[in-house]
């Protein structure tokens, strides 16, 4: 094929054409490496062959996968590196404060370096010719040359090796090395150390830290303090081209958290200690290698809290959901009246960090709100995008604050602001935060300063630090209980039951509704458990739609039920129609006590539960039309036939949007509705003519000027057009009465 675009446009267009849209559809998923199958590829290549992870994790060739391993019988007992083969890298497992003493305990000799901030890559040499592959062993040897006299790298290597080196692999950090400051520059800086070209102010300098195979032997088997003696003699470092990476032995934990507070006041991205006689393991991650950095740490990084103002979809199984959010900071200028800042501004994309249960609270938070692109303007909301723009947006009056960590602010041209945070994390939902308080942009640049790359670590760690982070996970307790403070006891009426709070309302607060369960005599728990009467909600809340899906084990009752028992002071228990969620043993309970519109077999009614048992018929579909001979039965029974005559010489015509106003109206809309002025004593027209006295509508009818001009046109100018709640008061003014 033609290497030219033209070329490459020529054979697509020549392929498209040959191909069917099911053949296109894979092809572009091929080329967009995406095949949305819902499974990962070691799944696949165990399909094939029970060895094929090793191997392919070895090599990271399905070629050579797919000719070593075509006897399905054969098993592979050895699995060698090769030269010019590649193969996944080992890795370094993160060492957060909880692990450090342990794995300190089991290895109490260990190599302390520091960790590089560039790209992992492998160089193999054999008699002077070379290749490079990155971490997941795509070949860049193209870009850096083959031998000394191709590419853009290969010809500063001249003389860096011994005369007695035939063959070796050798494993580090490809970097960039700064040729006027004569210091290493890092990725968050604005650079490709896989594509610098010679003009640039960066060249790439290899950093080796460890030797795989050397003259045709293989080291994976020998521990890494003996392979660090071979490298050692094999390398002629030159600075800012060839380096060995510089390692101390520790002894003591001192002298690790020495190594790493120097490392941030170098403003490196951490320290990397191996365990000195560990074996070098293709693609494990725990085979004596660990990382720390600064921001492993609690209360020495500059948290961060910023405001949700886009959203990504997932992949695969998370296609259709917002997996990934793009986050901002207010202006901090032309803030409205009640401290809302006008402008936000576009920062970092963020998708790690959260709990599924914290990304189901966010669900249910945002998912209401998400607008599609073409869903308004975002620029009216007071939101600027920088090039980066999201799948989703959101207006910031229905977002909410995330508090987040990274380990730096970098420079960045993508977002509207000057900077973007280096591998960023969510810590929390900040539900107590409002959006005003937020992260604003000039706190930002006071944050970075004049720093391309600006650390957010505050202080350096200590060796007490440990200990707190030991004694808190001591100490640490499955709840934490409200701050109680005493409050005068009212009465007793919820004496002996227990409840946790979700949410007040705008005129009775979540902690005014925690006081006053405990003046009549009831108990608060923050987390509901087996004694927890049931789950308060009032205003909406994410957690009322997560125990739906999770059809949690406690009853979530509409707070209303608590404030109509304050009011009263009568306790009552809960109705059908009290509850937002209804537990598995509650709906039991009331299979015997209630029919499924939540009529009470042994209560009776009152006036307020007609219009819900009502409503509760109309959501079910089960319509009960009664005839004239049946309504008047019925009044008699009720023995109030003449006070029920309100609409004794009114005719009513009930008009649905989705029926021509002068035909029969066969929509259900009006069943409630219709049966109420019925035993009101009026008559029902299915025709819209001029004995009509009353028009009912729906809420928020569209066609009331066109059922106007029709009265005009029939001479029927003095029937009233009413809404269907005009119905509903009549008959509650009369039951009331």
């Amino acid at each position: 094929m033609d290497n030219t675009t033209s070329g490459v446009d020529e054979e697509l267009h020549n392929l498209f054409r040959k191909t069917n849209a099911d053949e296109q559809k894979w092809l572009i998923r091929i080329i967009l490496k995406d095949l949305k199958l819902g499974m990962g590829q070691d799944r696949i290549l165990k399909l094939y062959h029970p060895d094929a992870v090793d191997l392919f994790t070895v090599n990271n060739s399905l070629s050579i996968v797919c000719d070593t391993l075509s006897d399905l019988t054969a098993r592979l007992h050895e699995i060698e590196v090769s030269v010019f083969s590649p193969f996944r890298p080992m890795l370094s497992q993160r060492c957060d404060p909880l692990q450090f003493r342990k794995v300190f305990s089991k290895n109490p000799r260990l190599y302390i370096e520091n960790k590089f901030d560039g790209e992992r890559f492998q160089l193999h040499m054999e008699n002077n010719t070379f290749k490079f592959f990155s971490r997941n062993g795509f070949d860049y040897t193209s870009t850096y040359g083959s031998n000394y006299y191709t590419g853009s790298y290969t010809p500063l290597l001249k003389n860096s090796f011994k005369q007695n080196v035939r063959n070796v692999i050798l494993d580090g950090e490809m970097m960039g090395w700064n040729k006027r400051t004569n210091q290493f520059g890092s990725k968050g800086m604005d650079f490709d150390v896989k594509h610098l070209k010679p003009h640039n102010v960066y060249q790439p300098c290899f950093c080796i830290f460890d030797v795989i195979f050397l003259n045709d032997r293989v080291l994976s088997n020998q521990p890494l303090c003996d392979r660090l003696l071979l490298l050692d003699t094999i390398i002629n470092p030159i600075q800012g081209v060839i380096m060995t990476s510089h390692r101390t032995e520790a002894t003591t934990e001192q002298e690790v958290i020495d190594s790493l507070n120097r490392s941030m006041d170098r403003e490196e991205e951490g320290i990397v200690f191996k365990d000195i006689n560990s074996l070098y393991k293709s693609n494990d991650r725990n085979a004596g290698w660990w990382k720390m950095k600064l921001e492993y740490f609690e209360n020495l990084m500059s948290d961060l809290d910023v405001i949700i103002l886009g959203g990504y979809y997932g992949e695969g199984k998370g296609r259709n959901r917002v997996t990934g959010f793009l986050v901002g900071v207010s202006s901090g200028q032309n803030q409205s009246e009640d401290r809302t800042p006008t402008e936000y501004c576009s920062f970092a994309k963020i998708a790690t960090g959260l709990s599924n249960d914290e990304r189901k609270i966010l669900d249910a938070k945002l998912g209401p709100h998400w607008r599609k692109k073409s869903e308004g303007n975002p620029e009216d909301f007071g939101i600027v995008w920088g090039k980066e723009k999201p799948d989703v947006w959101i207006p910031p009056n229905d977002s909410c604050v995330l508090l987040v960590r990274a380990s730096e602010l970098v420079r960045a041209t993508d977002f509207s602001t000057r900077y973007t945070l280096r591998f960023p994390r969510i810590l929390k939902i900040r539900e107590d935060k409002p959006i005003y308080d937020c992260l604003t942009s000039t706190e930002l640049e006071e944050l970075a300063g004049t720093k391309v790359v600006q650390k957010l670590g505050k202080r350096h760690i200590e060796l007490s630090d440990l200990e707190v982070v030991e004694k808190e996970r001591k100490v640490r307790r499955k709840y934490v209980p409200n701050e109680i403070k005493p409050v005068e006891s009212k009465s007793e009426i919820l004496t002996g039951y227990e409840f946790c709070v979700l949410s007040g309302y705008e005129d009775w607060r979540k902690d005014d509704v925690e006081v006053a369960i405990r003046e009549h005599g009831g108990s608060v728990v923050l987390v509901e458990r087996n004694a927890t009467l049931c789950i308060l909600a009032g205003d909406d809340h994410p957690r009322v739609n997560i125990c739906k899906q999770q059809n949690a084990k406690c009853d979530v009752v509409k707070l209303e039920w608590l404030r109509k028992i304050v009011n009263t002071g009568k306790f009552a228990a809960y109705t059908p129609f009290d509850l937002l969620h209804t537990c598995r043993k509650t709906r039991d309970r009331f299979l015997g006590e209630y029919d499924k519109y939540g009529d009470s077999y042994t209560v009776k009614i009152t006036v307020d539960d007609v219009p819900k048992i009502m409503e509760s018929v109309k959501e079910s579909k089960d319509y009960a039309y009664l005839a004239q001979f049946e309504i008047d039965n019925l009044k008699q029974e009720m023995g109030v036939e003449n006070s029920l005559n309100v609409f004794e010489k009114s005719v009513a015509h009930f008009h649905s949007d989705q029926s021509d106003y002068k035909l029969y109206d066969g929509d259900n809309n009006f069943c409630i509705e219709k049966t109420m002025f019925k035993l009101l004593g009026g008559s029902i027209s299915e025709i819209l003519n001029e004995s009509v006295t009353i028009v009912v509508i729906e809420e928020g009818s569209s066609k009331v000027q066109e059922i106007k001009q029709y009265l005009n046109y029939i001479d029927n100018k003095d029937a009233k057009i009413v809404n269907k709640d005009y119905i509903c008061s009549k008959f509650s003014e009369v039951f009331n009465a």
